[in-house]
C-alpha cells in the first residue's frame, strides 16, 4: 500500500481496472500515434480513464482515428474509508463513506468529451465498484495538492475490492439509461434533477447530453426555460 501511495503515478485503481481488462502485461503501455494507449489488444484500445476527461480528450481525439477505442471509467458505488497512519501503517480507524455513487457520478467526465461521444469508434464502459479509500496520515511529500480533514493532510489511494455491475454505453440508444423513469412528459431542467435526485448542474449537463443523441428533443420555451419531450423512437 505504501508503495503504491507513495509513487504518486499510477494508482491502485487504474492499476487494477488496467490488469482486470488485460491480464496479458504485454499489451500495456503500447504507442499509438503520439501516445502511449493503456491496452491495445485485438478488439482495439482499451483506455482507463479515472478522472479529467478535459485534459484526456485530445489523446482520445486521436486514439479514434486510428482504431476502435474503449474507455473505462469507474463508477464508486460503496466505498469504505480507511484512516491509517505512515510511520507505523496502524489502521486507527474504518468507516463506511455515506455516498454512493451512481449513473449520474459521470456526467461531467462525459460532459468534456461530448462531441466524440456519438464517434463509431468510442464504446465507453461504466464498471460500478466496491473499493476502500485509503487515507495516509503523516507522509512528507511535495505533491501541490494535498487533501485534508480535520485530523490533518493525507494523501490517498483507492483500492477496488468488487465489481457489482458494468454499464455500457456502445451507441446513442444506450445513453437511455440516464432517463429517470419517473421523469414527466414535458420538462425542463429542474423537473430532471427532481427525478433523477441530482443536483441542478449535473441535470443541466445530462439533459445536453441527451438532446445531443437525439434521445429528447426541444419543444418550447416557457420564459427562459427550455421545455424538452423524449423524442418518439
Amino acid at each position: 500500500m505504501q508503495n503504491s501511495i507513495g509513487t504518486l503515478g499510477e494508482k491502485s485503481l487504474h492499476a487494477v481496472l488496467k490488469q482486470y481488462y488485460e491480464s496479458d502485461g504485454s499489451r500495456h503501455e503500447i504507442p499509438v500515434g503520439s501516445y502511449i494507449a493503456d491496452i491495445v489488444g485485438e478488439h482495439g484500445i482499451i483506455e482507463i480513464q479515472t478522472r479529467n476527461f478535459i485534459k484526456f480528450k485530445p489523446k482520445l481525439t486521436e486514439l479514434l482515428d486510428s482504431a476502435r477505442v474503449t474507455v473505462v471509467h469507474p463508477i464508486i458505488n460503496q466505498k469504505r474509508i480507511i484512516n491509517t497512519e505512515y510511520d507505523t501503517g496502524e489502521v486507527t480507524s474504518s468507516r463506511k463513506s455515506p455516498k454512493h455513487g451512481g449513473v449520474f457520478t459521470c456526467i461531467h467526465e462525459l460532459y468534456a468529451v461530448k462531441p466524440l461521444l456519438a464517434h463509431p469508434n468510442l464504446t465507453i464502459r461504466l464498471p460500478v465498484l466496491c473499493a476502500d479509500e485509503i487515507r495516509v496520515y503523516g507522509v512528507h511529500t511535495r505533491r501541490r495538492k494535498i487533501q485534508r480533514t480535520r485530523r490533518g493532510e493525507y494523501i490517498s489511494d483507492i483500492i477496488p475490492t468488487d465489481i457489482i455491475d458494468e454499464i455500457t454505453l456502445d451507441c446513442p440508444n444506450d445513453y437511455r439509461v440516464f432517463l429517470p423513469p419517473d421523469l414527466p412528459s414535458e420538462f425542463g431542467s429542474a423537473e430532471f434533477a427532481k427525478a433523477a435526485g441530482t443536483d441542478i448542474y449535473t441535470a443541466r449537463r445530462a439533459v445536453n447530453i441527451l438532446n445531443s443523441m437525439q434521445l429528447i428533443e426541444k419543444t418550447g420555451k416557457n420564459g427562459n426555460k427550455i421545455i424538452y419531450t423524449l423524442k418518439s423512437t
